[in-house]
């Protein structure tokens, strides 16, 4: 697994609320959780739930390819420019026509 840093739990007044319906089972397990962490239950819920949100949007982040893909794109931006005469003409012709949004 990824070693993530905490998951960061926001401090300030809470003004969203959600209602969840879990089994009995379920609120049980997360009951005892909580409790041999010493949270209250809600925030037992809600940090695990932000960790849960974190390892989404690493993954999100992340492009896996198998290593012969890597290694063909690898190759491929390590290998020298070549020059296209047609494009590169076509850019000499639109210098100045598109800008940098930034």
């Amino acid at each position: 697994m990824f070693a993530m840093p905490p998951a960061a739990v926001t401090s300030d007044k809470m003004d969203v609320r959600k209602e969840l319906h879990l089994h009995r089972e379920d609120e049980a397990r997360i009951r005892a959780a909580a409790a041999a962490t010493g949270l209250q239950e809600t925030d037992f819920i809600r940090q695990a739930a932000l960790l849960r949100a974190q390892e989404v949007e690493q993954r999100l982040a992340l492009s896996i390819l198998p290593q012969e893909t890597f290694d063909a794109f690898t190759a491929a931006i390590n290998a020298p420019g070549q020059v296209i005469p047609g494009l590169a003409h076509a850019a000499v012709g639109s210098k100045g026509l598109l800008t940098d949004a930034g």
